[in-house]
């Protein structure tokens, strides 16, 4: 009987090795296994809050969030404020649930959120083009101004540009998502606004298929439709697109600023895009180079800059772009995780820490990434699996990257996957999609044939693009080449 139930504790462990010990099932994504808080992990969410713990003296930071409704029952406030709910309140489904869904994804219990030092001083309805004002106006009399604002809303008119640039000019991070919208360019009047601008990408580590882009794109963070998060009636739900990325970025840079808060938007923006992950379209897109969030980085330069600087301002401004604060020394890991990929060893948590430890802080030596690979595959989570094969292959070999993604894209075609980011670059893609996107019209299993018939059109108006080793992201130098 004790063996027994061991051995039942053993396989139960081995479920949830890599994730917090939440009642969670795994997520079934195109027909595999992704572990739950994908989000949370693939940006080191778990890892900052853990070391954050054990910090004295960290300061609670002031955040706004800009939405369509909040329902405050189902939000953890450090201070009794007024909060908006949607015009219906909880009758209108999902309204008040979109900005809970935010909040939860800033501050609450266990792995949802990415910080734990979000302190809400205003939660507004901005529904999406009013209300700016009237918020903006409130933060100018606030006794405690906000440092950031996370805006998951979209701006459909030029005005709202204006205060942002006052928010910055006050010293406020305003965070914004990209919009969904995709292949619609970011209107130039989000473009050009002095903020945070973010994108989402996929659990297989692609942009995803609606995320907008475009020159002044600051980052990606992951979103796509499968983020655990808490509903409008405190329930577990899934949430995502650039509205789920937003506020990821906004606790990563909630987590630094309790650490140094005098850091501004500019110093911000480098240090998110310094510490980013490299990115596959970066390879081939003229214009967006954009890089993947890394909270862990960020908050380990953080450490850094505090160790050298304490919060000396102008010690600050320099030592943040100073690219010998961004090198880490490799860390010894034992022979069972250096062996992952021999068998089918199965990681403790705490090895599988500190191997996501290594590859957050060295992501350009790719044997990390491979083991992560094989340690998720070990598990049965395929996609995560396939996300760090990905970034091998990223940055070793983009032809064979390339190849993958073609293989996904005919896939998502039989399968009808019609969200998978495979299908958001046709450039990139070969004629063995255009001959699956003609059987699967032809015998009636297509996408949706609409969909189909666009997806047709769009690739025979698009010239190829074809990567070569070139393409390479090199550790000296950040040149990327497309024949």
């Amino acid at each position: 009987m004790k063996l027994l139930l061991l051995l039942s504790l053993l396989i139960s462990c081995r479920v949830l090795a890599f994730v917090e010990l939440e009642d969670r099932k795994a997520l079934e994504v195109e027909g595999e296994k992704l572990t739950p808080f994908w989000a949370q992990e693939y940006i080191g969410a778990d890892l900052v809050k853990e070391e954050m713990r054990q910090i004295p003296g960290l300061v609670k930071v002031p955040v706004s969030v800009y939405d369509i409704g909040f329902e405050k029952d189902h939000i953890k406030l450090t201070r009794d404020i007024e909060v908006d709910t949607a015009s219906g309140g909880m009758g209108e489904v999902g309204y008040g649930g979109h900005g809970t869904s935010v909040a939860s994804l800033l501050n609450w219990p266990g792995m949802v959120s990415a910080s734990e030092v979000v302190d809400f001083v205003q939660l507004r309805r901005v529904s999406p083009d009013i209300f700016y004002y009237s918020a903006l106006q409130e933060v100018k009399s606030m006794p405690v101004r906000p440092w950031i604002i996370s805006n998951s809303m979209g701006w459909e008119t030029a005005e709202v540009t204006g205060y942002a640039r006052q928010a910055d000019q006050m010293g406020i991070i305003w965070v914004m998502a990209a919009g969904n919208s995709h292949p619609l360019k970011i209107q130039d009047h989000e473009r050009l606004a002095p903020v945070i601008s973010v994108g989402s990408y996929s659990p297989r580590g692609l942009q995803t298929i609606y995320s907008q882009e475009s020159d002044r794109l600051d980052i990606l963070a992951p979103g796509d439709d499968y983020q655990a998060a808490i509903d409008g009636m405190g329930q577990r739900a899934l949430f995502g697109a650039t509205s789920g990325a937003t506020p990821l970025v906004t606790a990563t840079i909630a987590n630094v600023k309790s650490l140094l808060p005098s850091l501004g938007r500019s110093e911000i923006e480098f240090l998110l895009k310094k510490t980013a992950l490299a990115s596959f379209h970066s390879l081939y897109l003229p214009d967006n180079k954009t890089g993947l969030l890394n909270s862990y980085k960020a908050w380990k330069v953080a450490e850094r800059l505090f160790a050298i600087c304490g919060k000396d301002e102008a010690c600050l401004q320099q030592q943040i772009r100073n690219g010998r604060n961004y090198v880490f020394k490799e860390a010894r890991l034992t022979a069972k995780v250096e062996g992952v990929c021999a068998g089918k060893t199965v990681l403790a948590k705490q090895e599988m820490n500190d191997l996501r430890r290594q590859y957050f802080l060295n992501p350009q030596i790719t044997r990390y990434a491979r083991l992560l690979s094989c340690a998720y595959g070990n598990e049965g989570y395929s996609v995560n699996a396939d996300n760090y094969d990905s970034m091998v292959l990223i940055q070793s070999d983009p032809v064979a990257m390339q190849a993958k993604v073609r293989r996904q894209a005919v896939r998502a075609v039989q399968k009808n996957h019609v969200n998978s980011g495979a299908l958001r670059d046709v450039q990139i893609l070969d004629d063995s999609f255009r001959e699956a996107l003609v059987l699967a019209l032809k015998d009636g299993h297509a996408l949706y044939p609409s969909r189909a018939r666009e997806f047709l059109e769009k690739y025979d108006q698009t010239g190829r693009v074809e990567l070569s080793d070139r393409s390479k992201i090199s550790k000296k130098s950040s040149k990327k080449t497309v024949k």
